[in-house]
């Protein structure tokens, strides 16, 4: 029988790769992706959220002060709660405490397809599940295209705060993303910026490699977004080294408690959740 921790393998649209669900609270795990037998992806995850709340909140309600913030998923803190699997057929309902939806295994959560491509869109693997964390449900998929995109998407619903309905607060969904293009030992980060989009002026431009690692920030004046290119693994028929770029959706600005869009990060290999101790105290 399937268990948590299992590593599963699945192949389609181009890609073979692994998915694991471990019992700890942080949600979907992708491993080890490779498109067209080249590898791409070491390990993504969304392991976990930091839910700062507006104040003031009533006496006695979660989250308590002085910081008034969860820490949901991997390393749940703060009266936070960790991302529990449901059954792939769970209703999108208020199920917490209710424990007879939860899974009892890793793939009674997990769902695999391959949606079919068409004239319109490419062919696409899809790995998604659901997870109850305090009122909410949270669904993680992530999906793979035969052109070689793939995407990381996150649902939320769920029930208010019983012991705060009013409160108004946000949610920082964190997604860690390890790309390894043919091995991490040559692989860089780089930022692009359009320095000025009047057709008169030129200035479409990416950095060079950073040197160390550090944050940033999203820039829709100069359509800021970010790269990890492979320094040495040119493809034969192109001198262009191979290169995955990464675009992120804003709807809102940083604040005290998530104080970039980007955190790039030099891997130790000494932990596979580096980073994972992020406290909702943290700035």
């Amino acid at each position: 029988m399937a268990a948590w921790g299992d590593f599963h393998s699945v192949n389609g649209a181009g890609w073979s790769l692994f998915w694991r669900l471990p019992d700890e609270g942080g949600g979907l795990q992708i491993w080890w992706a490779d498109f067209q037998g080249k590898r791409v992806l070491w390990k993504a995850s969304q392991p976990f959220a930091i839910v700062p709340y507006h104040f003031p909140l009533p006496a006695g309600a979660q989250p308590g002060p002085p910081e008034s913030t969860f820490k949901d998923g991997l390393g749940a803190q703060c009266e936070g709660a960790p991302f529990t699997p449901l059954k792939q057929n769970a209703p999108n309902a208020d199920l917490n405490g209710d424990a007879s939806w939860e899974a009892l295994n890793d793939t009674q959560a997990v769902e695999v397809h391959v949606e079919p491509g068409g004239s319109f869109g490419p062919e696409v693997l899809v790995i998604e599940a659901k997870f109850q964390c305090g009122w909410y449900q949270y669904v993680h998929r992530w999906s793979f295209d035969s052109y070689g995109q793939f995407d990381a998407d996150l649902g939320m619903g769920g029930a208010v705060n019983p012991g705060a309905p009013r409160a108004a607060h946000v949610h920082h969904m964190y997604f860690r993303i390890d790309l390894d293009i043919d091995g991490f030992s040559s692989d860089a980060f780089e930022v692009f910026n359009h320095k000025n989009f009047d057709d008169n002026t030129g200035g479409d431009a990416w950095s060079k490699p950073i040197p160390k690692q550090g944050k940033f920030k999203l820039k829709p004046a100069s359509a800021r977004k970010f790269r990890v290119r492979d320094l040495t693994s040119a493809l034969p028929d192109v001198k262009c080294t191979r290169s995955y770029e990464i675009e992120i959706p804003a709807l809102a600005g940083t604040d005290t408690h998530s104080t970039a869009d980007v955190w790039a990060t030099v891997y130790r290999g000494d932990n596979v959740e580096q980073g994972a101790d992020v406290s909702c105290f943290d700035t």
